[in-house]
């Protein structure tokens, strides 16, 4: 019996794929510590049109 079913390119299989790496656990880790940090700047840095206006007060019609 042939196997003629098919295409020709199909009896060239590509070799098998290695296998993906292991991350290692230090890596997700310093991605957690970064966000913590980034999000702990952010939510304790003043908002400029709350802390650092206190300048631009003083020209308001309301401060006059």
């Amino acid at each position: 019996m042939s196997e003629t079913h098919g295409n020709a390119s199909d009896h060239h299989h590509a070799p098998p794929a290695l296998p993906e790496p292991k991350t290692p656990m230090w890596l997700p880790a310093l991605g957690a510590v970064l966000f913590l940090i980034v999000g702990l700047i952010w939510g304790l840095t003043p908002d400029p049109a709350n802390g650092a206006g206190a300048d631009t007060k003083a020209d308001t019609p309301a401060a006059r």
